[in-house]
């Protein structure tokens, strides 16, 4: 599927959400900014690029180090004290390089070629990336986010594995909800990795009214734990 395509139904998805009825039926796409750090894996170094799948739950939590966690089997690249997935973590996995830190705009779609995104191709290089921000409020309500990967994706809210896109596949879209969220501030962290040459994508757009979000800057033992610098910090969008 062509750049335009992938877009164009990241655009359909987030139509669909509107006019599908229920509690968000009325709601627009937040515009809003998250906190990006990239990495690269070089291919033929690491069998999980391509390789298994790991075994992450639907609400299990991110581990000591700020990863996904599985429930055993399906990976290779798995730290065997905290069974946590080390595709972002220089400092746990000696395949994994870290190539920057920026920030990405929702609605996002996007390539996800090395570096940074900025690539054309994953032949040498295979990317994996870590989105964060903070989100508020106004009441309690139900979030709706829609997202779209090739390959892997893991969506967390709270540290809590809300839906997730995992394995070796073309796009495909999947549409989560956070339901009943207490008023006032929650975390939202988004895992990414590229692992077969077939193509590399990701959309993400969050669906909802009363909400703001701000990009989150990791704690300085995680940004040691990944081996990165500071995440660049951006601004909430204004709508006009």
């Amino acid at each position: 599927m062509g750049q335009s395509q992938k877009l164009l139904t990241g655009i359909a998805l987030v139509a669909l959400a509107t006019l599908a009825g229920g509690p968000l039926a009325h709601a627009s796409p937040v515009g809003a900014t998250l906190s990006a750090n990239y990495f690269k894996v070089a291919n033929g170094t690491d069998p999980d690029f391509p390789g298994g799948t790991p075994n992450v739950v639907l609400g299990s939590s991110l581990g000591p180090n700020g990863l996904p966690v599985t429930s055993g089997g399906g990976a290779l690249d798995i730290d065997p004290l905290t069974n946590e997935v080390t595709w972002w973590s220089p400092a746990l996995n000696s395949h994994v390089v870290a190539t920057g830190t920026g920030t990405i705009t929702l609605p996002y779609g996007s390539n996800m070629y090395a570096p940074n995104s900025t690539g054309n191709n994953d032949g040498s290089f295979f990317e994996t990336a870590f989105f964060k921000g903070n989100f508020t409020l106004s009441s309690v309500q139900s979030v709706e986010f829609l997202l779209g990967s090739d390959d892997d994706s893991f969506i967390y809210v709270d540290d809590k594995l809300i839906g997730s896109n995992p394995g070796i596949h073309g796009v495909s879209n999947v549409d989560f909800t956070a339901d009943n969220l207490s008023a006032g501030s929650h975390s939202l962290e988004v895992f990414y990795a590229d692992r077969d040459q077939v193509g590399a994508y990701l959309s993400l757009s969050l669906v909802s009214s009363g909400v703001t979000i701000t990009p989150a800057v990791p704690e300085p033992a995680a940004l040691s734990l990944l081996g990165v610098g500071l995440i660049g910090v951006g601004f909430l969008r204004r709508r006009r």
